[in-house]
């Protein structure tokens, strides 16, 4: 069973101390039965967790709607159902999950046994770890770590820039600019390498490929809301913040991953593990580069089997590209 719901959570003061009115909250359900699973979404995605993780949500998946109940929230100052922010405001990570917070409350949900999220997905859920940790049982950070980079800021500075030039063609070279981050020398090389147009335009392959990407996302993602949510990505940084005592904490790198290094990542897992709270680290060998976590979701589930014991294994998961430390 799927349900849609947009929740009114009343008036919110954002970190900055701007005030939003009637603030609403596009709410996703999946399945009714606990234990209660939270997805937060990345930056381009939606409350609809299933439709871009199917890998990992849907019957006879890791998160079976039929043996328990999957939530997703479109993030504030999305552009898939939940309230936007006033121009030249910004919104934190910290903002992102008290709004989430708020609309789950409103909605009887008081506790959840797991939070889990990629990329900006995995800050949302490292946040929830620090600001609710007696409410969590346990939260799952893939692809992201404590803190962004000097890399990743500047990278979404060029990003937000082009927007600011132009907002449509600047989206599109936006998206191109992301889809290199997203992705490793090692598969651009595998699947494009010097090849021309497969379809006879004259360019090369990979030129074509991040024309139909930049494509694709123009119809899809608004671009106010694309600098707003890299913006909160460039100012996330939890590294002094209280330590979060309570939820299990499960970090997961990926080898090829340069946005968000796996070497960071790990470095994250370790500190809070020297802060005494329950922390694992696992690392995902793979060459899809920081998008393995939606192109490699057999291998995630099979980490995250071992990680959650609750959960069932999907059955074609394999560990066999698993690093577990």
């Amino acid at each position: 069973m799927t349900q849609e719901v947009t929740v009114g959570t009343g008036d919110f003061t954002l970190d900055d101390g701007t005030l939003l009115h009637d603030v609403q909250q596009h709410v996703t359900f999946y399945g009714s039965r606990e234990p209660t699973v939270f997805v937060a979404h990345a930056l381009t995605g939606s409350s609809r967790v299933a439709e871009w993780w199917p890998g990992i949500i849907g019957e006879d998946k890791l998160f079976d709607p039929q043996r328990s109940r999957v939530i997703g929230i479109n993030v504030l100052g999305g552009c898939y159902g939940s309230s936007p922010v006033p121009d030249g405001r910004r919104v934190s990570v910290r903002d992102i999950v008290r709004a989430q917070r708020r609309a789950l409350r409103h909605l009887g949900v008081e506790r959840l046994d797991v939070v889990i999220g990629g990329s900006l997905g995995g800050m949302q859920a490292l946040q929830w770890a620090i600001d609710f940790p007696s409410q969590i049982e346990n939260v799952v950070v893939i692809g992201a770590h404590d803190h962004h980079s000097a890399m990743g800021i500047a990278l979404n500075a060029l990003q937000r820039e082009a927007i600011d030039i132009d907002p449509q063609r600047g989206l599109r070279l936006a998206r191109k600019i992301a889809m290199l981050t997203y992705k490793s020398e090692e598969l651009f090389n595998a699947r494009h390498d010097r090849k021309r147009d497969r379809y006879g335009k004259n360019r090369f392959d990979v030129e074509g490929y991040l024309e139909y990407q930049a494509d694709i996302f123009e119809k899809r993602m608004n671009p106010k809301t694309y600098s707003v949510l890299t913006h909160a990505m460039d100012d996330f940084d939890v590294r002094d913040s209280p330590v979060p005592l309570g939820p299990r904490l499960h970090f997961i790198g990926i080898s090829s991953d340069w946005l968000f290094r796996p070497q960071d990542i790990r470095a994250a897992a370790k500190r809070f593990a020297s802060l005494g709270v329950n922390t694992t680290y696992s690392e995902l060998r793979s060459d899809h580069g920081h998008d393995a976590f939606l192109a490699e979701p057999g291998a995630v589930a099979a980490i995250l089997s071992q990680r959650l014991g609750w959960m069932k294994m999907t059955p074609s998961s394999s560990s066999r590209n698993v690093c577990a430390l």
